[in-house]
């Protein structure tokens, strides 16, 4: 079956079914969200949770070339999903060696933005890096 634009813009077309995930099972941690430029890692955004919304925001010292799902960098976004651009990081939770760093780690799968951090770090199709604060 042949899918139109606004079908791929639904959270489940990006083969993730991580998309929303209630904050009351256990607090999570910030991620934030590098780019290299010129030899180092500049710090770009932060993704966390408040209440039951994801939230992104750019650092405040970032001024250039937003991520192109988050156009404007003095917004603060908001969802009760998580986006794609982070979603597709995220390997199926059934597979076996995901069940494992989970549990090695002893984490919940709803914990999503430690799994980022964890499991997530660097992606070859994408330059951004994760890394969890404090880590």
């Amino acid at each position: 079956m042949k899918k139109s634009f606004w079908d791929l813009l639904k959270p489940n077309a990006w083969g993730t079914n991580l998309v929303h995930t209630s904050s009351d099972e256990s607090p999570e941690r910030i991620l934030e969200i590098y780019r290299p430029t010129s030899g180092e890692d500049r710090l770009v955004g932060r993704l966390f949770r408040e209440q039951d919304d994801f939230v992104f925001k750019y650092d405040s010292d970032y001024d250039r070339d937003p991520i192109s799902a988050f156009p404007k960098i003095d917004k603060v976004y908001r969802s009760k999903h998580l986006w794609p651009f982070f979603a597709v990081r995220i390997p199926p939770m059934d597979r076996e060696d995901m069940q494992k760093e989970i549990e090695s780690r002893s984490l919940d799968k709803n914990q999503i933005i430690e799994i980022l951090g964890a499991v997530a770090k660097v992606s070859v199709t994408s330059p951004y890096k994760f890394k969890l604060y404090g880590d």
